[in-house]
């Protein structure tokens, strides 16, 4: 009886240490499995953000770029609008003739903002790619802003096609820069008031990309703290 009992005990024993074995098998492969998901997790921060980088730095040439532009088409717009019958009239924003000024608000660059690393952001799910709420709240407001260049762009591009098509009417091309005789533009009510419209606008453009700029500048200074402290 004792050797029955004995005998049953060790069994029970060699159960319970192969459930305990069993148990503990589970547990570290699951800890793996977590540590291995938060290793491809933190890959995927570091991814997204070095992404978003790129992208800012490629947005900040590009408004900038488009900053200068907006400030030539301001300055050549008040030149044009003190324009006179006096031919060697000089303006001290403007070092261009003016054919060159008719020019330069005849043609205009667009605000672009590249998406791909924001996009690449959400489609992660966004808290999940940026755990961070202060960073994450920064890069929406960000791009809520970026999204406002489609309003600007949206009002240059009809100004330019309704400038162009006066200047159409009245045989200047703006492609000949220094043939065109800017008097003669001017003296064209719907010509001069376009000229005054798209002055306006290049000054808002101007104010709207430095906002763009500076958020810019700031959200890609959180993103470097953000990567240097991982």
């Amino acid at each position: 009886m004792i050797r029955f009992f004995r005998k049953n005990h060790i069994s029970t024993l060699r159960g319970l240490t192969e459930l305990v074995i069993i148990v503990f098998g589970v547990l570290i492969a699951l800890a793996v499995d977590e540590w291995r998901e938060n290793v491809q997790l933190e890959e995927q921060r570091s991814h997204i953000l070095s992404n978003l980088l790129v992208d800012l730095e490629e947005d900040r040439r590009d408004y900038e770029d488009f900053n200068a532009t907006s400030q030539r088409r301001a300055r050549a717009a008040q030149f044009l609008l003190s324009y006179s019958t006096a031919s060697d009239l000089e303006s001290p924003g403007w070092s261009g003739s003016p054919g060159e000024a008719i020019f330069q608000l005849a043609y205009s660059a667009r605000i672009e903002t590249t998406r791909s690393g924001y996009m690449e952001m959400i489609a992660a799910g966004g808290r999940t790619a940026v755990y961070d709420d202060d960073l994450r709240s920064q890069i929406l407001k960000y791009y809520s802003l970026a999204a406002d260049r489609a309003a600007v762009n949206g009002f240059i591009t009809p100004q330019l096609q309704r400038f162009n098509a006066a200047l159409e009417a009245i045989g200047v091309s703006p492609a000949d820069r220094d043939a065109i005789d800017a008097q003669f533009v001017m003296a064209n009510p719907t010509a001069s008031a376009l000229v005054r419209t798209l002055g306006q606008t290049a000054e808002f453009a101007t104010l709207y990309v430095e906002d763009l700029v500076e958020a810019n500048h700031q959200l890609a200074d959180s993103i470097r703290r953000t990567l240097a402290d991982e």
